[in-house]
């Protein structure tokens, strides 16, 4: 018979095993990484957030430091072809296994963008099948380069091509803003450090092979690749269903990924959750640690639009009411900045740069200790941000269509008012 858990002792452990509880919190970038799997990398802002969310005291120069410097983990597409911050020594699986069944595609559309432009190109005439080999020798003999800065050196990236071939309505862009991204997703550049400041996606490209020279993507097989990854994600994530398997990964099949899940049976163990529909597994090696995990401390924390964990299953009523999912959920099927407390989802927040402020909403009253844990989390976000005069306002979500409740005046921190909802960085 298989075990039998409650909702409220799975959110804590997926909580402390994702470094989002105060007393798991890390300190290593490259580790943190590692043990709650890809963090999404852009726009910029969010990997920062995201990192401030698990890591104890954390500084942004620690993820430049490891992006940048030590190079222990690198931007790169992946999942669903959305940007992730990932270890370096996992990115050959990673790209194996996203674009493995992908690969022939990125080769297809890139062939394509050379084919949108003419046989000959720019003013030095050069020939469309040259365009990729002198980016590379470009970026490999002057160091990492913006599109602007190829375009630049390489004036044939300028040749205007259409968004869409077969729909001219959506208009022009120049051939080295499509070829640049789609050659990083072929796995032959690389994201380096962008232009202007941590907030900023100017990106610069570095060839693969010189930004990470210990790196071969061939250095995994689609088996061994696919076998990594799952039970990567089902350490960082599980309880999981298949189903929550197959959604993160996206484009591989589902039968692959039973396949597998097969393949890792020895490693694994089924359960059952209660209020949970469903087959579940986890890591046998994790369940001692799950059972023995207490549930003696109130949380709180913030997350970013887009982070992995709110996004990393099929499934989110765990920990989110089924009520409250298109409050988080935009049609893209990405994630608002959310409010935890207690391991489950109880509202969304919201980034006012210029203004210094920092919006939270909630669904429902929160009691005055988790209010007041919230609070805190936004406060100590306003700090991150370097704000000199943060304008932290936390109320009820206002219905839509209506004018929704006051919000409770519980302390100073919380403003008297609400306003409509607008949650956006």
């Amino acid at each position: 018979m298989p075990l039998r858990l409650s909702k409220s002792q799975v959110n804590a452990y997926v909580l402390h095993k994702q470094h989002l509880a105060p007393r798991s919190r890390g300190r290593d970038v490259a580790s943190i990484v590692r043990e709650v799997g890809p963090i999404r990398g852009r726009p910029a802002i969010i990997a920062y957030v995201s990192l401030w969310s698990r890591i104890e005291g954390f500084r942004r120069e620690q993820l430049d430091w490891a992006l940048y410097g030590e190079r222990t983990v690198a931007r790169f597409p992946c999942m669903h072809a959305q940007l992730y911050i990932m270890s370096s020594k996992d990115l050959p699986a990673y790209h194996r296994v996203t674009n493995a069944i992908l690969q022939p595609g990125s080769k297809t559309l890139v062939g394509d963008l050379l084919a949108q432009a003419p046989a000959y190109v720019g003013p030095d005439r050069l020939r469309r099948d040259q365009i990729v080999q002198r980016v590379l020798e470009v970026v490999s003999t002057r160091g990492p380069c913006t599109v602007a800065e190829l375009s630049e050196l390489l004036p044939a990236l300028n040749t205007p091509i259409p968004h869409d071939p077969y729909d001219p309505q959506f208009g022009q862009a120049t051939l080295g803003a499509r070829l640049i991204p789609a050659l990083c997703a072929q796995g032959l550049l690389v994201r380096a450090r962008p232009r202007g400041s941590w907030r900023s996606d100017l990106y610069t490209y570095a060839s693969l092979s010189s930004w990470l020279p210990q790196t071969d993507l061939e250095d995994v097989t689609a088996e061994e690749a696919l076998r990594h990854v799952v039970l990567a994600y089902v350490s960082a994530f599980g309880p999981v269903t298949v189903g929550d398997v197959s959604h993160w990964l996206g484009d591989v099949k589902r039968r692959q990924v039973v396949a597998t899940l097969m393949a890792l049976g020895g490693s694994l163990t089924r359960l059952q959750i209660h209020g949970a529909p469903g087959q579940y597994f986890m890591l046998k090696d994790q369940v001692d640690d799950l059972l023995d995990y207490g549930l003696d401390e109130r949380t709180a924390c913030l997350l970013p639009p887009r982070d992995s964990y709110p996004m990393a299953y099929s499934r989110t009523s765990r920990f989110l009411p089924v009520q409250f999912r298109e409050r988080i959920f935009d049609r893209a099927g990405d994630t608002l900045g959310t409010i935890w407390a207690d391991g489950c989802v109880v509202g969304v927040w919201w980034l006012q740069t210029r203004d210094e402020r920092i919006r939270a909403r909630l669904f429902e009253p929160l009691d005055p200790e988790a209010m007041a844990l919230v609070a805190e989390e936004a406060h100590h976000l306003a700090r991150f941000f370097a704000f000199s005069s943060p304008d932290v306002g936390i109320g009820l979500y206002a219905d839509e269509g209506g004018e929704g409740d006051r919000a409770p005046a519980l302390d100073p921190l919380v403003h008297p008012w609400l306003e409509r909802f607008s949650p956006r960085f």
